[in-house]
């Protein structure tokens, strides 16, 4: 099968970058052409070309207001289209969305769209189902989103979880994965790892918080916050003053290349979505948390099948720093029988082939549609 994947912004580090990649190293088998807007990440891009070498990376323009610049990325679209052959396109989020609708218009090629956020800046929500026949989503909480408030009809949206490669995401003994990062063996150690969006790395400000409360009667934990964005100051700031105050036990990084034996050095990590998976297949606890609204808590053994179907974005408790306190002190009692049986859950469910297999069922039947 010939795919276009159509990803109308620039290439950078986020949930969707993460999900593609995992897409194409599930369609190896098929001819993919990945399109990315001007301004993405080049070291990002070269990573995946070099993991990648038989992947096609083109650019275009999608963004802006050069209308002149549009139309020829149209225009380059659609003779890749024809000259190429392509049998389906995979539209990532909304705009790549409408792009894909024009181009199916003048090509007729069929094309379905993923989403992956809530659409928050979304106008003319009634419009979407009209030019969106067939939708991809990667919680039931989005799907709920595009039925409640988007009228979508529910026999139009497929859920597929995020599949990871677990042959890069397994167990390994903490103490070594602690002496090749130089971190202290005997240190209790939080990891949160995320954009630092004004959303996502809000969260980052609320697990500062939860540590002022536990530092506030004497209980004191190591954070190291992996991340980059337009929160990344304040965040900054905010840990600057908890190190003042308490030492220096709060730590700002860059996002890392190593980030496994960052996932095996922590004793628990707090997060969502991909991370959430690739942490909970190291055997580490996982607190669970999106948003600064509500939040699921810790995963369980009871929960885990529940917080995967919504990518770890629950709504089970309203987000407290105390109530992150609380979870922080139960989640360091977690079993390693627990975390095992946890682990087996999430290598057994969400493999990158059986995401990569969900997407082909979609565009197959798409594609046997008159």
């Amino acid at each position: 099968m010939n795919i276009l994947i159509l990803f109308t912004q620039p290439w950078r580090v986020g949930g969707a970058e993460t999900h593609v990649e995992a897409l194409l190293k599930g369609l190896f088998a098929h001819k993919v052409f990945l399109a990315v807007n001007e301004g993405s990440n080049e070291t990002k891009l070269n990573q995946l070309r070099e993991k990648m070498p038989n992947l096609n990376i083109l650019y275009i323009q999608s963004r802006g207001a050069n209308i002149l610049k549009w139309r020829q990325s149209l225009n380059r679209l659609k003779k890749l289209i024809q000259n190429e052959h392509i049998n389906i396109i995979s539209a990532q989020q909304r705009t790549a969305g409408i792009w894909a609708w024009r181009l199916a218009k003048s090509t007729g090629v069929k094309y379905t769209v993923t989403m992956h956020d809530p659409w928050h800046r979304a106008k003319f929500k009634k419009l979407y189902p009209k030019i969106f026949p067939q939708m991809i989503v990667v919680s039931s909480n989005l799907a709920d989103i595009l039925t409640g408030k988007y009228g979508f009809a529910r026999k139009s949206i497929a859920l597929i979880n995020n599949g990871v490669d677990f042959s890069q995401f397994q167990p390994i003994n903490k103490f070594l994965a602690r002496r090749q990062l130089f971190i202290q063996d005997n240190s209790k150690m939080i990891l949160h790892v995320s954009r630092m969006s004004s959303v996502k790395g809000a969260v980052s400000l609320i697990i500062i918080k939860a540590l002022e409360c536990l530092a506030s009667v004497g209980i004191f934990y190591n954070l190291t916050i992996i991340g980059e964005g337009p929160l990344r100051a304040r965040i900054e700031e905010q840990a600057s003053q908890f190190n003042q105050k308490y030492g220096n036990r709060i730590t700002v990084k860059n996002f890392v290349k190593d980030i496994n034996l960052w996932y095996n050095a922590t004793d628990i990590l707090i997060g969502e979505g991909r991370v959430a998976i690739e942490t909970l297949a190291c055997e580490r606890p996982v607190i669970a948390i999106r948003n600064t609204n509500k939040f699921i808590g810790l995963i369980t053994p009871e929960n885990i099948a529940y917080a995967c179907k919504i990518n770890f974005d629950g709504k089970d408790k309203h987000v407290a720093d105390y109530l992150i306190a609380e979870e922080i002190e139960t989640a360091f009692k977690t079993t390693e029988k627990s975390a095992k049986i946890i682990a087996d859950y999430v290598r057994k469910n969400l493999t990158i082939s059986e995401m990569a297999q969900s997407y082909l069922h979609i565009f197959n039947k798409l594609l046997a549609k008159k």
